[in-house]
Formats: structure tokens, sequence, C-alpha cells
């Protein structure tokens, strides 16, 4: 099956509403023809929001403009952007069957019959629900149900796949074969999506790029490795993943912490609150390390163990990822180390 997407251009679209709400402020990106870009934030942030006036189910602001290729397409109504759409409900028609379900886009575009059998047999084949195909909607599974509201999506062969929270109703297993098996599916496509979601693994995993919401606003467009490891805001570097954060101060370009006595020399040193990843920390024999803190709680996670760890400070815990090796016992004194390459100052 062949899918060219299209190259997406969203300007300066914001979105208040009639009571005064300011959902979205004006935002802007680029998305490339081909590319999966994830919107990821919290409840409320107006990644949703964003979708739907790229979908069309609302306008932006006055100014605002969405365009695809070097198309306006701000005043097109959904059913005329030729966009594919994947929701967290599903939005089944439990009266129809499944191939009913998959083929009804076809039959509303007056898809000649012949073509649509072979379109609507070529996405129940890919989604491997083809032995599916007579079976009502209430006889599905969550799993099956979200694969044939994903067949339907792609039956149009859309310009734009949009995707919002689909896997959030389902289980944990059941959604990480899933978000498997979409990333394999866009990638094989080639087809252009935007994928909305408050799951980290499914952005991380699925973007090629992600755009971080936070209030309305985007605090950071990237790829998966320089949002987790490149961080541009405290938000982000608190969002995404575990982050520790210790507190200091600055002098002349020296960061000092009474936490275990850590000082760092970095141009960048210009903030009082240092921030490291759990998997970044070494741990070290406590008396020479220059870190020394106490360990408050274990996490055994099979392939990996997460040490609480609390200082004398009485802060909050560092913790720290590591292998499942070592056995530590609330109490014990340990001692760590962070390259001064791995602290980040925000």
């Amino acid at each position: 099956m062949e899918t060219t997407g299209a190259r997406v251009r969203v300007e300066a679209c914001g979105k208040t509403f009639p009571d005064g709400t300011h959902a979205l402020e004006p935002i802007s990106f680029e998305i490339a023809r081909g590319e999966t870009v994830a919107m990821l934030g919290p409840s409320g942030c107006g990644k949703t929001t964003a979708l739907r006036i790229i979908a069309g189910l609302m306008g932006p602001d006055a100014g605002g403009s969405v365009w695809f290729d070097d198309e306006d397409v701000t005043s097109l109504p959904i059913e005329r952007r030729h966009v594919g759409m994947v929701f967290q409900s599903y939005a089944l028609f439990p009266n129809m069957t499944v191939e009913g379900n998959v083929a009804y886009g076809l039959k509303i575009r007056k898809v000649p019959k012949a073509e649509r059998a072979a379109r609507v047999g070529e996405v129940l084949d890919m989604m491997h629900i083809a032995e599916l195909a007579d079976r009502a909607i209430d006889q599905l599974s969550g799993g099956q149900r979200q694969r044939v509201a994903l067949a339907r999506a792609l039956a149009v062969r859309p310009r734009l796949l949009l995707l919002d929270e689909p896997l959030t109703a389902l289980d944990a297993s059941l959604r990480e074969r899933l978000r498997t098996e979409i990333d394999a599916l866009l990638r094989s496509l080639g087809i252009t999506a935007v994928y909305v979601t408050h799951d980290q693994s499914e952005a991380l995993v699925l973007g090629d790029r992600v755009i971080v919401m936070e209030k309305g606003r985007i605090a950071q467009i990237g790829t998966a490795r320089d949002i987790y490891l490149k961080p541009q805001s405290r938000f982000v570097a608190e969002f995404i993943g575990t982050m520790n954060r210790i507190e200091g101060s600055i002098r002349t370009g020296r960061f000092e912490s009474a936490v275990g006595g850590l000082a760092v020399e970095r141009a960048d040193a210009n903030s009082a609150a240092a921030f490291f990843r759990p998997e970044s920390v070494r741990l070290e024999r406590p008396e020479s390390a220059p870190f020394r803190l106490t360990v408050e709680r274990v996490h055994f996670l099979g392939a990996s163990q997460r040490l609480h760890l609390r200082g004398a400070d009485a802060g909050r815990p560092i913790i720290v990822d590591t292998d499942n090796r070592a056995s530590y016992a609330p109490g014990a004194l340990v001692g760590i180390a962070v390259a001064a390459e791995d602290l980040l100052f925000l």
C-alpha cells in the first residue's frame, strides 16, 4: 500500500474559547513529509486542541493558519482535508461489522465497489484482523477495536494521520505491543503522522521528533535524544523521565552544594540548581566518594534496580539506577559520583 504524506505547516495557531479560556497560545511548527511528530504533555497543556485545529475540527484564532504542502487548509472542514483520525474511544460504528467500519470512509468518498473491497482487504491484512471482517464491534477486544480504528483511518489513504491518545484505554502489555506495531506501520508506509500522548515512552519511541507542550505553549521541539539528554528548561528536564535536582550556590562559575560536598567547575554553571539523570550516577566506596548518602529504599526491577538515597540535609531524595548484581539494604551508607559533563544547569 503506497501512501504519500503531506508536508504540514502550522503558523501562529492559538485558541481562545468564548469564556475567555486560553487553551492554546499561538504556536508554530513544521512537519516534514513522512515524519511522525509526537505531541507530549500533561493534561490540559493544549496538545489535543492543536491536533483538532490541524484536523479541521475547530478553527484557530484570527491570524493562525494551517498548510498541507502549499495549500492553505485553514478554512477547510475535516472532510475536505483528507486526514485520517484515530481516537482513544475508537469511535467505531456499533451497528456495522468490522468490514463495514473500515469501508465507511471509502463509501462516503464514492470509491468504486471493486476498489473499495480491495483496499479494505489490504488494510485488514496489514492490521492482522482479516479473520474478523464479519464480526460485530461488540464482539471485539480493546486491542482488536483499536486495530479496526487504525485500518479505517488508513483505508482512505490520508495525507495526514492524526492519533489522539489511541492506546490509553489498553492494558500495559497490549499498549506496548501495539506501540511497536504502530511504529513499524508508520515507518513502512512513510505516512505523515501526529501522535498526541501524555505517555513519555510512546512519544520517545514513536516520534521522529517530539513537541513538548507546557500550559498551551511549546516548551521544546527535538528528537527523543535531544529532549531527554538536552532539555532546554526545568519543566522539560523534570517532565521527561526521572531527574535528580540538587540545590547549591554559584561562585565565579563554580557550582557548590552541601549535598555530599559536591563542587564542580562549569562555564555554564549559572544556576543554583544542578540536574542529572539516575543512570548518570556512578556508585563508589563511601569513604572516597564526593557524595555520601544513606539508602532509604530499594526497588528491584529485574534487569536493574533503583535506589532512593537521602543526605543529611533531608532534602529531596537522590534517585540512582544501577545493575542488579549488588544488594543494597535500607540504612546502608553509599558513595556516588556524577561526571561534570552529566550535570545540567537550567
